[in-house]
């Protein structure tokens, strides 16, 4: 857990408080673009009771509904420390804060594997760092809560990559 936390403060300090202006005055987050990405979170980068380890593996894509707003969906896939492995399916909504790229969600996903289904509401705060004009790094804290058992409701670490268009 100590682990998790000084991984997360480390992130969100060294990305800096810059606006996230391309050319001048143009926002970066408005409506109609649209965004397509990858992330993986796991690696000792998350805590969940009743795992000691996993990796996850997520596909996402999202539409700026309105300035700032934005839709998403994304597939994935998690392995734990036991084996067991889940697809899972999700929605979700962000909203960016324009001056300095940070965003907020929410959302849940489906989680299906052998023998246990579960549904899984989810909070975030992200940073969308530009590395040029179309794509960015983006750290993201989170926290899951399972609705079949709480060993499998949990805080992490995710580290994406996405293309804005």
């Amino acid at each position: 857990m100590k682990k998790l936390l000084m991984a997360a403060i480390g992130l969100m300090m060294a990305m800096s408080a810059n606006a996230q202006y391309l050319n001048g005055s143009e926002p970066v987050f408005y409506q109609g673009k649209m965004m397509i990405g990858a992330s993986a979170s796991g690696l000792d980068l998350s805590y969940h009771k009743g795992q000691e380890w996993s990796l996850s593996l997520d596909a996402k894509a999202g539409y700026l509904i309105v300035d700032d707003w934005m839709i998403t969906g994304k597939l994935g896939y998690n392995n734990t420390t036991y084996g067991h492995s889940s697809f899972n399916i999700g929605a979700g909504l962000r909203y960016y804060i324009e001056e300095n790229g940070i965003y907020v969600g929410a959302g849940a996903k489906y989680a299906h594997s052998y023998g246990v289904d579960d549904i899984l509401p989810e909070a975030n705060v992200g940073y969308a760092f530009f590395l040029s004009r179309h794509i960015t790094i983006e750290p993201e804290i989170y926290y899951e809560l399972s609705t079949k058992c709480s060993d499998y409701s949990g805080l992490g670490l995710k580290v994406g990559f996405a293309l804005y268009f």
